[in-house]
């Protein structure tokens, strides 16, 4: 009796080492990440808010009192522009979801939009508006250029 648990118990750890393969091993695996939102929706609630602040550093204001530069000048303003930059850069993930890939050029746009992104958080952080300004317009070729590619309106 003793040699059959000893037995049972050698091959329950072979099985659980992964030395023979269990049946559930064998099934085939769930995709570990999924979309939520169709494309438009990611665009208009995750992509846009973001770049549209990354963009504003770029931007005047005109009102009653006359223009405003839109640029960064308080922490509080940084922080909004570290925080966009973040977003977008994180969010490049999600576009590389293999659901979401268009056609093989798609991941080529991502990459540019990711070191973009990344480009543009590094600058926020050490408050940078002259490399923030200079990403923000290449965010928008980079944008353009996608948008084109694909029929984004």
């Amino acid at each position: 009796m003793r040699n059959i648990r000893r037995l049972a118990a050698l091959a329950a750890a072979i099985v659980l080492s992964g030395v023979i393969p269990s049946r559930s091993q064998n099934a085939a695996p769930t995709p570990p990440f999924q979309p939520h939102v169709d494309m438009q929706t990611f665009m208009e609630h995750v992509l846009t808010p973001a770049a549209s602040v990354l963009w504003s550093v770029n931007a005047a204001m005109i009102d009653a009192r006359g223009e405003h530069d839109l640029a960064p000048r308080t922490d509080e303003d940084w922080e909004k522009l570290v925080s966009a930059a973040a977003t977008l850069a994180e969010a490049t993930n999600a576009l590389m979801i293999p659901q979401r890939a268009m056609d093989p050029a798609w991941n080529g746009y991502v990459k540019r939009l990711a070191d973009a992104a990344d480009k543009a958080y590094h600058a926020a952080e050490n408050h940078d508006l002259k490399s923030i300004s200079e990403v923000s317009d290449r965010l928008d070729g980079i944008c353009s250029a996608c948008h084109k590619h694909y029929g984004f309106e």
